[in-house]
């Protein structure tokens, strides 16, 4: 059952969170099995209370057991705290049931 990781950012340090976050997770990403579905660096929000200069990731993952793998991997928690540090984040994980 393939699963979805949501993060919903609102960066502090756009330049630093690409060059120390986000170029590093995207090739952790795909070494890891996942795949990128939207990476938007805002969004429209129609309903609800969001800002909308929030950047939008959804990646997709053969399985929940291969994201977990990823989240979990002492590669990732280095990169993590990177992502803290120059960012705020609201992050989601759902699998598609079909």
């Amino acid at each position: 059952m393939a699963a979805y990781m949501i993060v919903f950012c609102k960066i502090t340090d756009r330049e630093r969170f690409v060059a120390d976050y986000a170029i590093p997770t995207a090739k952790l990403v795909a070494k890891m099995g996942g795949e990128y579905v939207v990476r938007a660096p805002s969004l429209t929000c129609v309903e609800g209370d969001m800002d909308e200069k929030t950047s939008v990731v959804i990646s997709k993952w053969p399985s929940r057991e291969a994201l977990d793998a990823m989240w979990n991997s002492e590669e990732y928690e280095k990169l993590k705290a990177l992502r803290r540090a120059t960012s705020e984040a609201q992050i989601v994980v759902t699998e598609d049931p079909s």
